[in-house]
């Protein structure tokens, strides 16, 4: 009997054991697929800033300045690299057509023999663009750093990204989570789309790692900065000391303010007239006390004067 009900209560726990890991299984099922959806969604939302982006010059609203993404001037096999002559075309067009004042070209400058805002500027200085329409960020290190300093350190509001379409999605995606009113002109894809599918490839990770980023991370630029002003952007207003001009009517003193300041004497003297009057009550009690005493002393007299 005592070997049945060990063996009873030993299945009882196996199976209570069971129950709880299946349990568990289902809810980190559930939570998978709610985060895959969300991943998934989150994927459509930047595909979708594709809405944003313009592929003629004529139809693209004009912005005071072009953030042009940096990218290598040379392929790994020292070729020219397609997707750097065609930003740099892009953006030399935008500035001739007026659609653009500035540019602002932002690219890693991570160690000396790299420096992609110094090879975008001489390219762009070679297309036509004048020198001093042409600022340089040299710490966008990655798309990330390069749309949130143009907002945070350039103090830009609008913008028009340029750079491949596939790019300006999530360069788009990222300044639309900042607040930013940004459009896209989308730079030529390379002829060969076949010889650079690793470019593509990493660009799926590149947008996993952004929505962990924006949705996960709070991720903010590597290096921040004093603000830079360029053309017109608004600067931010310095901190003073001045006193306020006044807006308004004065403020008229409440009746507390007031009495202490002006009437702290006739409340005084009120005070007095109080204390008077309640001694004088007081002596009109004990007179007609005393009164009262001498009239019953008469009349005592009285009566014992007939006795």
């Amino acid at each position: 009997m005592k070997k049945r009900k060990r063996s009873s209560d030993g299945n009882g726990f196996d199976s209570e054991f069971g129950n709880f890991i299946r349990a568990l299984c289902y809810i980190s099922l559930i939570c998978l697929l709610s985060f895959l959806i969300f991943v998934v969604l989150a994927l459509f939302r930047i595909s979708a800033s594709a809405f944003d982006t313009y592929d003629s010059l004529n139809n693209i609203p004009h912005n005071e300045v072009g953030l042009l993404l940096g990218t290598s001037s040379k392929m790994s096999d020292g070729n020219p690299n397609p997707f750097f002559t065609n930003r740099i075309r892009a953006a030399a067009m935008l500035y001739r057509k007026g659609k653009i004042d500035y540019v602002l070209v932002s690219g890693d400058n991570q160690h000396i023999s790299y420096n992609e805002p110094r090879q975008m500027t001489n390219a762009l200085i070679k297309a036509g663009v004048p020198k001093d329409r042409i600022v340089s960020d040299y710490a966008g290190f990655s798309t990330i750093d390069s749309v949130a300093r143009a907002n945070k350190v350039f103090m830009l509001k609008s913008v028009t990204i340029i750079s491949q379409e596939f790019h300006n999605e999530r360069a788009l995606f990222i300044a639309k989570n900042l607040g930013m009113e940004a459009i896209a002109f989308n730079a030529s894809d390379p002829k060969s789309i076949l010889s650079h599918y690793s470019v593509y490839v990493r660009e799926f990770f590149a947008r996993i790692k952004c929505i962990f980023d924006i949705y996960f991370w709070n991720t903010q630029p590597t290096f921040l900065g004093d603000p830079i002003q360029i053309g017109n952007s608004a600067m931010p207003k310095d901190p003073s000391n001045a006193p306020k001009a006044q807006t308004g009517r004065p403020k008229q003193p409440g009746m507390s303010a007031y009495a202490l300041k002006h009437n702290i004497t006739k409340f005084t003297t009120k005070v007095k007239e109080q204390t008077d009057a309640a001694a004088f009550y007081k002596q009109q009690q004990l007179a007609r006390q005393h009164l009262q005493d001498a009239v019953k002393r008469d009349e005592n007299t009285k009566v014992t004067a007939q006795q």
